[in-house]
């Protein structure tokens, strides 16, 4: 199952928090790579061990 979480690094913005105020670019999140939005993935325990046991 797919989550989607705002990113924590750049809440939301998608812009590098850690870039320069004066530059006319705006550099893009490390974390969600500009998306705002992080996908987190849930696996059960039981698909985990059926997909190992394959």
């Amino acid at each position: 199952m797919n989550n989607f979480e705002t990113c924590e690094r750049c809440e939301g913005s998608g812009a590098d928090p850690m870039q320069a105020f004066y530059e006319d670019e705006v550099a893009l999140c490390l974390e969600c790579r500009g998306d705002g939005v992080v996908v987190s993935f849930e696996i059960r325990r039981e698909e985990f061990e059926l997909r190992l046991s394959a």
